[in-house]
């Protein structure tokens, strides 16, 4: 990380692990009695086990152990079990976790919050989950100005939508996650969500799609009639399977592909939308199948004939994306310009890698990155997303 001290680093995607009661703690007492355990239930029985020991060290019963994950904050082989990773659950120790590696701002987002409460059936319980989450993340980071905090919106209210996510904002949530698959049979391009995109824009607050945010492999593609052999794992929080890597950006790249062709970035100029943790190998071929779909059939369709601009220049104007630490960043680079890649870590999760910093400098390195490629990697590309300073100096 010893980059971290001469140049200017935001970090793009981070998360809070949630802990048992958490979001109970925020909600009112009808949409508490009514959360699901969610995508993973913290009452499983293979996570007792790294649940109490999380417990244990942030009850100060573990001072070895802090003490072992403050010096290998990545690499450190606790951060496994992220519910005693420092920092995870513990703002004060988030703050210090910053200190240490020298990020200047992060993006804070909830790991399995979302899911107990989104799919309900009343959406009473679906929007007030929606505010108990809020009042959670800003709460998180509200003693550290450095910490931006990501709320969860539904769709499937659109007008309560955009009322509620001003009610977010005004409250200090930074950044506005979404699903990224069709709601109610409805385009995300559809006019409905036109006040939703109105109060993001004015607000500055940016559009965020994230794994998680859309289908990946739907479940038909692992009935293959042979036992299954994936490990289970406490380490994998996010629940992706082998087969949905290489196809995480497919609901999001539907979601954009809409978002372009029906208008809706000429009806909203400064809306700002953010890709974090889908990779960004498919971003090449995706820009060059956005202009193919207008170039070669935009003769059909009268809406692409009025596009003000080509779909790979809406792209450069509002989307950026966090490739993943294992990818090849610098011929992502190299394919698509300095303006769509963000540095992320996804700390405290391991899929951020034992030394992201590292990683992504050593890509960038091999294509000879000049220093303005750097700095828009490094900070330039989240300060556009999230429209804030990108001249502040390196804590």
């Amino acid at each position: 990380m010893n980059q971290a001290n001469t140049r200017l680093i935001y970090d793009a995607d981070s998360h809070i692990i949630e802990t048992k009661g958490w979001l109970e703690s925020y909600a009112s007492e009808n949409v508490a009695g009514n959360l699901s355990p969610g995508l993973i239930s913290l009452d499983t029985e293979m996570l007792q086990p790294f649940i109490e020991i999380g417990e244990k060290r942030l009850a100060g019963k573990l001072p070895k152990l802090t003490s072992e994950l403050k010096k290998d904050l990545f690499g450190c082989k606790h951060k496994l079990n992220q519910w005693a990773a420092y920092g995870a659950a513990d703002n004060g120790e988030r703050s210090d976790m910053l200190d240490q590696v020298g990020f200047a701002s992060q993006l804070v987002f909830p790991t399995l919050a979302p899911s107990r409460f989104a799919n309900h059936d009343d959406l009473d319980i679906v929007y007030g989950g929606c505010e108990a989450l809020t009042r959670a993340m800003v709460d998180f980071c509200s003693k550290d100005a450095r910490l931006l905090p990501v709320g969860y919106m539904s769709l499937r209210d659109p007008q309560r939508s955009a009322r509620d996510a001003q009610k977010a904002i005004d409250s200090g949530i930074r950044a506005m996650l979404i699903r990224s698959d069709a709601v109610d049979n409805k385009a995300p391009s559809h006019i409905d969500y036109d006040s939703l995109w109105r109060v993001l824009e004015a607000s500055k607050v940016p559009v965020i799609l994230h794994i998680g945010s859309g289908q990946n492999m739907p479940g038909a593609y692992f009935r293959t009639g042979i036992s299954e052999q994936v490990i289970d794992s406490p380490a994998n929080v996010e629940t992706t399977h082998p087969k949905d890597l290489p196809v995480l950006h497919h609901s999001p790249e539907r979601w954009l592909t809409c978002m372009i062709y029906d208008g809706v970035f000429d009806r909203f100029p400064e809306l700002r939308v953010g890709m974090i943790e889908l990779g960004a190998n498919w971003v090449p071929a995706m820009v060059n199948n956005l202009d193919y779909g207008v170039s070669q059939l935009g003769k059909f369709d009268l809406k692409l004939k009025s596009l003000a601009m080509k779909p790979s220049e809406y792209v450069l104007r509002h989307v950026r994306f966090t490739p993943f630490h294992f990818e090849n960043a610098g011929w992502i680079l190299r394919n698509v310009g300095k303006e769509l890649l963000m540095f992320n870590s996804d700390y405290p999760h391991p899929e951020g890698g034992k030394d992201p910093m590292g990683h992504f400098t050593t890509s960038l390195q091999a294509i000879d990155a000049n220093e303005d490629e750097l700095d828009h990697f490094f900070s330039k590309n989240y300060a556009d997303l999230l429209g804030i300073s990108a001249n502040q100096s390196p804590l």
